[in-house]
Formats: C-alpha cells, sequence, structure tokens
C-alpha cells in the first residue's frame, strides 16, 4: 500500500467554488428567467409629518385613467401601465430603453395609516399619495409590577 500525499488545494473548496455553486444555486431555481423577472416599480421618496405620511412616486408618461392606487393599514400599493400608441417599423435601432408595459410596487409605510382618507394626485409626472395617520387605539395599558 502507497501513501498519498494530503493536497488541500485538491480537497477543500475554494471561495471561487462556493461562489459558482451559489449562482449555480440561484439560476437552477428560476430558469428561464421571464419578463416579470425583470419589472420594477417606479421610484419614490416616502416621508413623514406630524399627522400624516406622503409618498411621491415618478410616474412620467403614465395617465390618470392607467393608474391605480391602493391603500392597507401598513402599505401603499401603485399599479399602473404605460402605452404607447406609435408603432415603429424602421430598422436600426442603437438602443431602446424606454420601457413599455405594466408596473406596480408596494410601499410599506413607517406608520398606520387610516386607509379611507387617503388621497391621490397626479401632476407633472409626479403621483403624491397623502395618507392620514390612523388614530392608534390600542394605546397600551400600564401594569402595576409587584
Amino acid at each position: 500500500m502507497s501513501l498519498i500525499r494530503w493536497n488541500a488545494r485538491r480537497t477543500l473548496p475554494t471561495i471561487f467554488d462556493e461562489m459558482d455553486r451559489l449562482f449555480d444555486t440561484m439560476l437552477r431555481s428560476r430558469w428561464p428567467l421571464t419578463r416579470e423577472d425583470f419589472d420594477f416599480g417606479p421610484a419614490v421618496d416616502v416621508y413623514e409629518k406630524d399627522d400624516e405620511v406622503i409618498v411621491e412616486a415618478e410616474l412620467p408618461g403614465v395617465k390618470r385613467e392607467d393608474l391605480e392606487v391602493s391603500a392597507a393599514d401598513d402599505s401603499i400599493t401603485i399599479r399602473g401601465e404605460t402605452k404607447h400608441e406609435e408603432e415603429t417599423k424602421e430598422e436600426g435601432y442603437y438602443r431602446k430603453e424606454i420601457r413599455r408595459g405594466s408596473f406596480y410596487r408596494t410601499v410599506p409605510l413607517p406608520a398606520p395609516i387610516d386607509e379611507d382618507k387617503v388621497t391621490a394626485k397626479l401632476e407633472d409626472g409626479v403621483l403624491t399619495i397623502r395618507a392620514p395617520k390612523a388614530v392608534d387605539v390600542r394605546g397600551g395599558k400600564k401594569v402595576k409590577v409587584e
């Protein structure tokens, strides 16, 4: 029986081996990728005032009738669609980056809101959603420690 010299490089995985394994696992989980995997929602700013939460979303080219806003006690969902009626039959695009189609985005809010009093206004490509904060009915109760 002959002895074989142990070589750590051949038996222990390197960081590159682990990275390859990680990417292989991620890609195998949902392959082939679909168009929905690359969809994303509009850019938003969320800020809080004393009595309300305000969400502003950039929506250039979106019409009011193609927009839907829904509110839950802890989030706002913006859904919409951009349409382009003009059809181009020409070949020779160098770059085509303008995205057409549907989008959505759910934005978590920093405070609970009153869903019945939420307002939304679309002006100059910016959607402004004002959501009054909910009155805290839980309030809590102090418990005496004995």
